[in-house]
């Protein structure tokens, strides 16, 4: 099997895995090799569900292991909080798990967040899901200026306890706990 893609099959084996993707099959997989999402791939039959434990589900997609660390230890008590540092991976998580929202890194180094956004709004379960941008200060302008469709709003990086709860009580996740 092609290097790297025996990580993200959870299902099939090998010749299945050919059928599913197609051409392309044995080119070389690199790290930030850019995720293949063309029309010719078949979508697996999944569909994500909400936490078993009854605790919302956060989602948090950067490649900044700092924001990452911090996210986790602001949300662990309250929340089930899922933390990818690569954007393949969150995607595969998504294929089980159904969020209640999900904040991306808005530059990252793998995939771009408009694609990564355009993959997670192809799960019809995930079509109204919040999405929360963390930007930059220097770059709030910007992106307050001409609004990314399926952006429900921004997050502030370094990000702040309080800007963090003012989205959670906002989206109403106090009312699982």
């Amino acid at each position: 099997m092609a290097d790297g893609l025996d990580k993200f099959i959870k299902f099939g084996n090998e010749d299945e895995l050919k059928d599913i993707l197609g051409r392309g099959y044995d080119r070389p997989a690199y790290p930030n090799e850019y995720f293949d999402t063309d029309d010719y791939l078949q979508t697996p039959d999944v569909k994500p569900v909400r936490s078993e434990s009854g605790k919302p589900i956060i989602v948090v997609i950067d490649d900044d292991y700092q924001t990452l660390d911090i996210m986790k230890i602001y949300l662990a008590r309250d929340y089930e909080c899922a933390v990818f540092s690569d954007p393949k991976e969150a995607i595969f998580y998504l294929n089980t798990h159904l969020p209640d929202i999900i904040f991306i890194d808005s530059y990252m180094t793998v995939m771009n967040a408009k694609r990564l956004m355009s993959i997670i709004r192809s799960y019809k379960e995930m079509e109204h899901t919040p999405i929360y941008f963390m930007v930059y200060e220097e770059e709030r302008a910007v992106f307050e200026a001409k609004p990314q469709e399926g952006v429900e709003g921004l997050i502030t990086r370094p990000i702040a306890r309080g800007e963090l709860q003012q989205i959670l009580d906002k989206e109403k996740l106090r009312e699982y706990l």
